[in-house]
């Protein structure tokens, strides 16, 4: 199965791990001074870190592997499914962000214990539950893209691939916290840059270009694959994937939020999320072409998940096929990490800090922040070795968490009806909802997501009404046009 490891491939490999070990180290130091700076920077990021560790979370090795599959077996269409996040991330940074920053807080548990702290803040569990279930379904999308890669290019089982990647992974992001993560995406962040740029211009020449690619699309019937806006039906399907999938990232994902306040100023966290969302959606542009070239190139008896690599080893030169594969795990790890960031942190301080240990100093923080990150990590390792459809893992994160996250969360911004109770019953209904029609629609059914809302939405509003009206002092806190956001600007 090995195509053709090398020097260069084994040694690249090497220094690129390297190197992650070598920066998360130097970090270290600065990361353990408090619970803060190991999750927060100390809330002292400047532009340029913030750029770069977006832009390496955002374009991860399983979405850059995932859609050259979706690219290669059903053309660019695909495009549109992926870029979703960045398309929504546009009104989350306009409503959201500055007031995200005002209120001073780590996480979407801590805004909604604010919102709805009735009997001992236990909204942080099932918010604490929906944050796991998105970050390791992502973790273990990540896990799997670059197992693929491993198992394929050394010759290496499978699910040792993942054991060596958890190990990697893991280690260095326990050990330095967010600060080694804003560090090691600066380079991850420019070996996946420069590693998609020569994926895209080898596969381009080795297809013969664009007319070759339009006669050999033409020639199987499917001049549509190289359409990316295919008329009312794509816009219809564009519209489709916003209101379902695209609904959980109004709400921002944790390691969003995460970074958001470990920025120096609101300046920076706005604009300094807003720039990287532009530059991804041009970005998986490139993976989405990669996909209709190579199809071009190998046509015949290549799975859409294994195509990219057999390309890579066997029609590259041997010094760029190493590089770009090392370009590869760059974009896995620089994704993972803050996935196994943020699991660790909303468990040190929803779960353990709230309800276990309330007492907990920074260094106690710390060694739970760092527990969990390792146990996050193994259980994104249990999903990927028993599943390898990356979309299908990715979408049906989404779908579980938006249903019980969304209704509660945009109440407590825009709504001064709902109360604790009303918000705990209606986000254990909406979770139950959600993954029980996922075992009827199957892995991934959109439908899943609007079941979950609505049972979400109607078990709230019932339970409302049956109870006591939420304390008009917890609405203020997080209420939109309070007072408490009065002079905070939308645009900083």
């Amino acid at each position: 199965m090995c195509g053709r490891v090398n020097f260069w491939t084994i040694n690249f490999s090497i220094l690129y791990v390297l190197a992650l070990f070598g920066i998360s180290i130097f970090f270290a130091r600065k990361a353990v001074a408090s619970y803060e700076d190991y999750n927060l920077c100390g809330r002292s990021l400047t532009f340029a870190y913030v750029v770069m560790t977006y832009f390496g979370t955002w374009v991860g090795g399983g979405t850059i592997i995932g859609l050259v599959g979706l690219s290669y077996a059903t053309g660019l269409g695909n495009y549109w499914i992926m870029s979703i996040p960045y398309l929504v991330g546009f009104p989350f940074a306009f409503l959201f962000i500055t007031r995200i920053r005002k209120l001073k807080q780590y996480s979407i548990g801590d805004m909604m214990a604010l919102r709805y702290p009735d009997h001992g803040e236990i909204v942080r569990i099932p918010v604490a539950a929906a944050v796991l279930i998105r970050n390791i379904t992502v973790i273990g999308m990540q896990f799997s893209a670059i197992s693929l890669l491993l198992s394929f290019v050394f010759g290496i089982d499978r699910n040792l691939a993942i054991l060596l990647i958890f190990i990697v992974i893991t280690a260095y992001t326990a050990l330095s916290g967010l600060w080694g993560i804003v560090g090691t995406d600066i380079l991850q962040g420019l070996l996946q840059a420069v590693g998609l740029i020569l994926l895209l211009t080898q596969t381009y020449e080795l297809s013969g270009g664009w007319v070759e690619a339009s006669r050999y699309f033409s020639d199987i019937g499917h001049a549509d694959y190289l359409q990316l806006i295919d008329g009312p039906r794509m816009w219809a399907q564009i519209g489709v994937y916003i209101l379902t999938i695209g609904l959980f990232f109004l709400m921002g994902d944790q390691g969003d939020w995460q970074k958001i306040n470990s920025c120096k100023s609101d300046r920076i966290a706005f604009w300094g999320f807003l720039m990287p969302v532009c530059v991804a959606m041009i970005w998986l542009l490139i993976p989405a072409y990669v996909g209709i070239f190579q199809r071009v190139t190998m046509p015949v008896g290549s799975s859409p998940s294994a195509a990219t690599f057999e390309m890579i080893l066997n029609m590259f030169s041997t010094f760029t096929g190493a590089f770009v594969i090392v370009c590869l795990l760059a974009a896995v790890t620089s994704s993972a990490d803050s996935y196994l960031l943020a699991a660790g942190m909303t468990m040190s301080r929803d779960i353990i800090k709230k309800f276990m240990i309330k007492d907990s100093s920074d260094g106690e923080l710390i060694f739970w922040s760092r527990f969990f990150v390792v146990i996050a990590g193994g259980m994104g390792f249990a999903i990927a070795i028993c599943i390898s459809d990356l979309i299908s893992l990715w979408m049906t994160g989404l779908i579980v968490s938006t249903s019980i996250m969304l209704v509660p969360y945009l109440s407590a911004w825009f709504s001064r009806r709902l109360n604790t109770a009303g918000a705990i019953a209606g986000m254990a209904a909406g979770g139950i909802s959600s993954i029980v029609s996922l075992f009827l629609f199957g892995a991934g059914s959109v439908e899943a997501v609007w079941i979950g809302i609505f049972s979400n939405a109607a078990v709230s509003l019932a339970v409302r009404i049956a109870t006591v009206g939420p304390d008009p002092a917890n609405i203020a806190k997080t209420y939109y046009w309070s007072d408490t956001f009065e002079n905070v600007r939308n645009i900083p």
